[in-house]
């Protein structure tokens, strides 16, 4: 009985072989198709499928004569195109022609039958970011009409807008996929209504408004595309904008999302504030699309309390709210609270304002119960959340993950004779808040304390009234903490030592960074730097 002969590579049912060959690298490839002539017929397909040329070495090994000859021999292979563009000629693009027809008077521009004409993706990217030039937007314009089935389309550099408008609506009607990283200037409007139908992912990263102008002289590109032509973008999927519209958002944008449907499921922009305008709101809200996300990115600089207070009651469902540097007042830190049942983060590390306080950040704590990421360690010492505020109610949460905050514990003189049932008085306090933190066993990442003013000069130090982060003072609490990874207490007047140490090597077992020993303004003692030296260097 002859044992059977193993299968080969190319030998592979096609089914098994396409599942296999994203695994290979091009020169993988490269190397298979040289084996043997079967090897070869089975697999130069797959080779040539995608072809991507970014790289000054790329163009190089591309323009010699024998990958020249090999382009020409398999381009109708290709169908995924990533090339940097040259700034003139460059021989990827269909080559320009022009035929005399009377000589000095008449002549016409075509284009000759590109490498290409089989693309399913197409990237499009400049080395220096240039304009390119008007007969290069043409050549790049024929490249799109010879590849009418083209799937996807990115392009980053910034080309001639009446030809790029005419390529996107007029000659790629089965475009899905959209992506503009350069400045486009022109009609947002005409562009937007006048997309293929089969659209489902739109990125306009730059888009900057100008009203349209009298038709000029025409030139081989249309230049007239209409704003009015009823087409529906009922496959669209996913829509991001952003740039400068002019002011002109509801009369660009109400128009297009009428003409979407519910498969629309993600609208984002930066800068365009397109959930605060509340006829754009109402459109996506009708689409079924309400913000989850409110980021300060989004927002117009200087935004007042009041419409920052609106803009946050009308999301009602709000999972992450980013306000790192923005000055909080009372309309908005009440807002923040009233509409936080599924916070999930919350950022809001450089507030100083006088809206928010101690007590609307235990309020949050109270009622956000999937709240994972809680960041407001720069509270300065006006509104730090302190040991009352923590332990006047229970915490709705038990997802934290990460954190951040300054919380301010009375802390009695040590140096006071006779002090003792106020420094014991001061531990209990502490106990308790660190039991409170301890019952967070998510935690991955614990910061604690802040900086302090001094009123009289107004420098910072560390922070006074903290916790001492002491076995005596409740620091065992934390015993539960397993998952936890990064602990910074450099801000604090704390008192821990080789003691605490030792606990936490044997009770912290993730614990990969500890910040506050020697990285603080307390200078630590020699023995306790020599511990860290010998036993765990990686913390400071």
């Amino acid at each position: 009985m002859t044992s059977p002969t193993p299968s080969t590579l190319p030998s592979l049912p096609t089914e098994v072989l396409e599942s296999i060959l994203p695994y290979l690298s091009q020169s993988d490839l490269t190397r298979c198709v040289r084996v043997s002539r079967a090897w070869h017929k089975s697999l130069v397909t797959y080779l040539w499928q995608t072809l991507t040329i970014r790289s000054n070495v790329q163009r190089r090994k591309i323009e010699t004569d024998e990958a020249q000859k090999a382009l020409r021999k398999y381009a109708s292979f290709v169908r995924d195109l990533c090339i940097v563009l040259k700034q003139h000629n460059d021989q990827l693009l269909p080559a320009q022609q022009i035929l005399v027809s009377d000589p000095g008077v008449i002549h016409i521009e075509v284009f000759a039958t590109g490498l290409f004409h089989n693309l399913d993706s197409l990237e499009l990217c400049s080395v220096d970011f240039k304009d390119v030039k008007f007969e290069q937007s043409q050549e790049i314009l024929a490249l799109a009409r010879q590849n009418p089935r083209l799937r996807r389309l990115k392009i980053d550099i910034s080309m001639d807008p009446r030809i790029l408008m005419s390529m996107v609506t007029e000659y790629l009607p089965v475009l899905q996929d959209l992506d503009l990283g350069f400045i486009w200037r022109g009609d947002v409007k005409a562009l937007l209504m006048n997309l293929p139908e089969s659209i489902r992912a739109v990125r306009l990263r730059n888009a900057v408004y100008e009203a349209p102008r009298p038709a000029q002289n025409k030139t081989s590109a249309k230049s007239d595309v209409s704003a009015t032509t009823a087409r529906h973008h009922h496959a669209l999927e996913s829509f991001y904008i952003e740039g400068n519209l002019a002011r002109q958002e509801e009369m660009i944008l109400l128009p297009f999302l009428a003409s979407c449907s519910r498969n629309l499921k993600s609208v984002r922009s930066t800068g365009l504030c397109l959930f605060e305008n509340r006829k754009i709101a109402s459109a996506l809200s009708d689409l079924g699309i309400v913000s989850k996300k409110l980021s300060q990115n989004s927002l117009p600089q200087g935004i007042s309390d009041v419409d920052l207070a609106r803009l946050i009651s009308s999301g009602s469902r709000w999972t992450n709210i980013d306000l790192r540097t923005l000055q909080i007042g009372p309309l908005a830190a009440a807002a923040i609270v009233d509409s936080c049942e599924c916070l999930e983060t919350l950022d809001i590390m450089n507030h100083s304002g006088p809206g928010l306080s101690g007590s609307h950040l235990q309020a949050i704590l109270n009622k956000a119960t999937p709240l994972r990421s809680l960041q407001a360690h720069w509270l300065l010492h006006a509104n730090k959340i302190t040991a009352s505020d923590i332990l006047s109610s229970q915490w709705a949460t038990v997802s934290l993950e990460h954190m951040d905050l300054k919380i301010d514990v009375p802390r009695a003189n040590e140096t006071l004779p006779d002090n003792n049932a106020a420094i014991q008085a001061s531990r209990n306090i502490q106990r308790q808040v660190l039991q409170r933190i301890g019952q967070q066993t998510n935690l991955k990442k614990l910061v604690i304390g802040g900086m302090a003013t001094t009123p009289a000069t107004g420098s910072f130090g560390h922070q006074r009234n903290c916790l001492e982060m002491t076995l005596e003072s409740g620091l065992d609490e934390l015993v539960h903490l397993r998952n936890l990874e990064e602990l910074d207490f450099h801000h604090m007047d704390h008192r821990a030592g080789i003691p605490e140490l030792e606990w936490m090597v044997t009770n912290l077992p993730r614990l990969r960074t500890l910040i506050g020993m020697l990285d603080t303004l307390i200078p630590p003692s020699n023995e306790v730097r020599e511990w860290l030296r010998t036993h765990q260097p990686r913390w400071r």
